[in-house]
């Protein structure tokens, strides 16, 4: 028996609803169930069918009970809710009132892409700030409605989990459950040591660097299966130059293997080897290359894997999404040195020449470190020197190297970043925009590389400012001069990061290292960004200004890059770099394609290491517009996957118009029946009143409190197993239990930070509504919206739907009249399902099977037969059925029999449709195999048969069998080959009058 979510089950001595299916293996499945009789409603559990004796309904015995409400309304509840639990599975997604947002048609590009997949599996690398987190809640969202997202998994970076996380509930009503430190740490005091805490929450957000521990959580990962694994700022997980030592390469490969679906987002998708690429593309699907050295190969063999968009592609379409932004002129943000410091600089200048006259040999640290920090600051600089200093007292104390630091050490002593020109300067377009820490100031971003420069400088800046000031992390976000680093923990990071986008928090200027460059939405009440200092690479510069300059920014982003003159005339070309440098980034910024890929260097360690030693070491003002030599690989990459980013842009075009046959991973080549998985016969409000409703009235006592309902709003106050259901703080078995005691089972916790302080959940069907309401929450409260959009996975509907399937009793369906029916005719309302073996739904097909008079017997879409009879518009005259009940089970067992055979005929069209794809993928499996495996075979000769790098291959050659049995048995056998026999269930019967 294969089991399908919505069916009714009996187990020890209980009645279950099934609402999600997983394999356990080729021929058993993991049944998670809530409770459907009075002993065990509101409560989750999970069966194993191997273990349990667990006994499903027939739908042959449907016993068929008149509905004598009013206008029928506990049928069409019933049939509702039975629609809205059903999984959908057309081929197009439906992205209109997905959420809180506007669709942009690249965004919906992605989706359609995502699903059409055999297994949707993708490489987001949109540009910094086009809405690469909207596009995986879009993919998220529809995953969901198709019955393939129950578990999910997100990783990111810990300054940005709570963002993630806020951004997926407000705008898609998506609920992860955040295990940073502190959330870790609570849920293992809750739970047996022995128990895998992420089976404990099915739907997660956690941070790449707490899960990265390999040792400490591997038998739990090892033991855990996800539907969706999400990984942001995913060239953090490529692997660097030693991926097998690289910590966080290694969990995401781990996790790839546990996933049915995949999605990662990055707007650097390589450094510039073609290996890093590679190993990204390789997560997503091993096969795809079949180089075991992941550095040959093609655009046909990685375009089904990625999008790539620029904002210059998208810029049309976006418009006013997209502000314009203004570049301060840098002559307005330039001052010269002091005296104090060109003494300084005169001293870099001698050891400058020495190293170029070769009369002094030195590490990069004193070839131009130490130059860049004292652009940073002074206490920046005499930091590096000293430490320098005591490396050498313990190496070499007589080196030539320590003897040239000393003088620069000597006229370090004394400088203070209050007194250097920099600060001066700051201070100056400080009070230019009337910033002085009060609420009436404009909120700023401040960038600075050194974390000393960023501690000096805070102290300087509250001095002068008159300011209160602390460096505790707790106390960052209630100041109004805030700092953020690396070394911060991931809870005070992001309540630092929320107060800053908080309209009524006293912040007023965030001073940050480029803990927040990458991926972090600073915009929400901010548009002035200032960079203290400049750092040598274009990809930080452009990370850094997408924190405000991005998708939904209402301002114009105005950006501010301080500059200091020197007189010092062997260090005046070193300003025509730094001006051209910034010229650079606004070029790009202008530019349509060319992305942060200047230098083709992709990593901005080597691009300021590029620019001191081909630029300021050798004096070269145009460094910045000279190809580099050295760069021919990064080149030719980018020209690849520009190549193959068009390619499957133009191939996927070309499908949809119906100009060619389908890409080649894609789940379908067209539509093999008409689907009719998407039907709904109320709305969203018009459900949650009357079902709501329906439910209170069913009630003894007052535990369902009144809806409060305005034109545009409803107000719940949820009743005791929806709180419980939604793990609301205290909502535990006693009054008294602490907050947030209760271990909420299943993928429904709504994220503990969003609860009301009052309780009550406010939902609207307004898109715009909430879309106002997330910008009110960031103007006064924090960024969660306290009112939610109310979309077809929001828990609440979920909650909702699960008890009104209960209105009728196991193996109950509502039998109804229709005056619209030919007199004495039957009418046999369906829910088909065609599933894997894994319980994932294949085909849905909604149906109806009708008895004529006449003895003719006609099977035709539920949603036609509905309309025929008008059925919601029906009233309920009160008239009985005239037919006995054993003719009527006569019926019922006839129409069911016809029910399957339809089905039957589906699942064989399906299975031909889609054998041809399953074949050749087969083939592609079997090629790449062969491709690589005489790769490695061929290296073998060449090597000792015991040596490490032989032993190396050869696991290779076994991980490449385990993976062709893993696609076997835990996808194709489980996931897309079809159960024997198909599933329906009978939810309305009705007679013609």
């Amino acid at each position: 028996m294969v089991f399908s979510p919505g069916m009714r089950v009996l187990c020890r001595d209980a009645e279950w609803l099934v609402t999600r299916v997983e394999a356990a293996s080729r021929r058993d499945q993991v049944l998670y169930c809530v409770g459907a009789d009075d002993l065990t409603r509101g409560h989750e559990t999970a069966f194993l069918t191997q273990l349990e004796q667990i006994e499903p309904v027939d739908p042959r015995r449907t016993r068929l009970v008149p509905d004598a409400s009013g206008g029928y309304a506990r049928a069409k509840l019933f049939l509702e809710a039975q629609l809205r639990q059903m999984p959908l599975t057309d081929p197009d997604p439906h992205v209109d009132g997905m959420g809180a947002f506007t669709p942009m048609g690249y965004q919906k590009e992605a989706v359609q892409r995502a699903i059409a997949q055999l297994r949707p599996r993708l490489l987001l690398a949109d540009a910094v700030g086009l809405g690469k987190t909207i596009e995986v809640g879009m993919i998220l969202s529809e995953l969901m409605k198709r019955g393939q997202a129950d578990r999910i998994l997100v990783l990111a970076k810990k300054s940005m989990l709570a963002q993630f996380q806020a951004e997926l509930w407000n705008r898609f009503a998506i609920p992860l459950v955040r295990l940073d430190s502190t959330g870790l740490a609570r849920l293992q005091l809750k739970i047996p040591a022995s128990k895998n805490p992420f089976e404990v929450y099915h739907r997660l957000i956690i941070s790449i660097d707490t899960l990265k521990d390999i040792g400490r959580y591997s038998h739990f990962l090892e033991d855990t299966r996800w539907d969706v694994v999400v990984i942001d700022e995913a060239h953090n997980v490529a692997g660097g130059g030693n991926p097998e030592k690289h910590l966080s390469y290694r969990l995401a490969r781990r996790l790839a293997r546990r996933a049915n679906s995949m999605l990662l987002t990055t707007a650097t998708p390589h450094n510039g080897k073609r290996e890093t690429f590679g190993r990204l593309i390789s997560l997503l699907d091993p096969s795809a290359i079949p180089d075991p050295k992941l550095r040959e190969y093609e655009a046909s063999d990685i375009k089904p894997f990625f999008l790539m968009r620029f904002k210059e592609d998208v810029r049309a379409e976006a418009g006013e999404h997209f502000a314009s932004r203004e570049v301060v002129p840098l002559p307005r943000t330039r001052v010269p040195a002091t005296p104090a410091e060109e003494r300084v600089y005169r001293i870099l200048a001698e050891l400058r020449q020495r190293i170029l006259d070769r009369t002094l040999v030195a590490t990069g640290i004193v070839q131009w470190g130490l130059y860049k920090s004292f652009l940073s600051s002074p206490e920046a600089c005499r930091s590096t020197v000293e430490k320098r200093l005591r490396q050498l007292r313990d190496t070499d104390p007589g080196s030539p190297e320590a003897q040239a630091l000393q003088p620069l050490h000597e006229a370090l002593a004394g400088l203070t970043i209050a007194d250097s020109a920099r600060f001066r300067l700051l201070v100056r377009e400080l009070e230019s925009l009337g910033w002085n820490g009060t609420a009436k100031s404009p909120r700023l971003l401040v960038f600075t590389e050194s974390r000393v420069t960023q501690s000096q400088l805070a102290g300087a800046l509250a001095k002068h400012f008159r300011l209160k000031f602390s460096e505790k992390p707790e106390d960052q976000p209630n100041q109004p001069l805030a700092i953020i680093h690396g070394g911060m923990a991931d809870i005070h990071l992001a309540a630092t990061i929320e107060s800053f986008g908080t309209g009524v928090s006293p912040m007023r200027l965030l001073l940050a290292t480029d803990v927040a460059s990458e991926g972090v939405n600073l915009h929400h009440q901010c548009h002035h960004i200032i960079h203290y200092d400049l750092p040598w690479s274009i990809i930080t510069l452009i990370q850094r200004n997408g924190r405000i300059d991005r998708f939904g920014q209402r301002h114009s982003p105005v950006i501010r890059y301080l500059m200091v003159r020197t007189q010092e005339g062997f260090l005046d070309g070193d300003e025509a770099i730094f001006e051209r440098l910034v010229e650079k980034v606004e070029e790009i910024n202008r530019s349509t394609r060319s992305g942060e890929s200047l230098l083709k260097l992709y990593d901005s360690d080597r691009e300021e290491e590029y620019i001191a030693t081909r630029g300021i070491l050798a004096a070269d003002r145009e460094v910045l517009d000279r190809a580099n030599p050295e760069t021919a690989e990064s080149a030719e990459l980018e020209s690849l996957l520009l190549a193959a980013n068009a390619q499957g842009h133009d191939d996927w075009l070309a499908f949809l118009t119906g100009q060619t046959e389908a890409p080649a991973n894609a789940a379908q080549s067209a539509p093999a029946v008409i689907d009719n998985s998407r039907i709904r016969l109320m709305s969203n409000a018009d459900f949650l009143e009357l079902g709501y409703r329906t439910l209170a009235d069913a009630q003894v006592g007052d535990a369902f409190a009144p809806l409060q309902k305005t034109a545009a709003q409803v107000v719940l106050n949820p009743p005791d197993d929806l709180r419980r259901r939604l793990g609301a703080p205290r909502s535990g078995s006693g009054a008294g239990s602490a907050r947030g005691s209760d271990v909420i089972f299943g993928a429904t916790a709504i994220p503990e930070e969003a609860w009301p302080e009052d309780g009550h959940l406010y939902l609207t069907t307004d898109p715009e509504r909430v879309d106002r309401a997330i910008k009110a929450a960031l103007a006064q409260k924090g960024q969660w919206s306290p009112e939610l959009l109310l979309t077809d996975q929001h828990p609440v509907l979920q909650w909702l739907s699960e008890r009104l399937m209960m209105l009728m009793q196991r193996g109950e369906a509502p039998l109804i009249a229709s005056p619209h029916l030919e007199a004495g005719e039957l009418l046999f309302c369906f829910i088909g399902q065609v599933s894997s073996r894994a319980g994932t739904p294949l085909i849905v097909d909604t149906h109806a099977v009708s008895y004529r008079k006449s003895g003719k017997i006609e099977r035709r879409p539920l949603k036609e037969a509905l309309a025929e009879a008008r059925f919601a518009s029906l009233a309920n005259t009160g008239r009985g059925s005239r037919l006995p009940d054993s003719l009527l089970a006569g019926f019922v067992e006839g129409a069911v029999e016809e029910s399957l055979r339809h089905l039957r005929q589906l699942k064989d069209q399906r299975q031909e449709q889609i054998k041809p794809r399953l074949d050749e993928e087969e083939r592609r499996l079997k090629r790449w195999f062969q491709r690589r495996a005489e790769h490695i075979e061929g290296a073998l000769r060449d090597l000792p048969p015991e040596g490490k790098r032989a032993l190396q291959l050869r696991r290779q050659l076994d991980e490449m069998e385990r993976y062709l049995r893993d696609r076997e048995d835990n996808w194709k056998d489980t996931h897309l080959l079809a159960s024997d026999e198909p599933s329906t269930r009978l939810v309305l019967a009705i007679e013609g009058a």
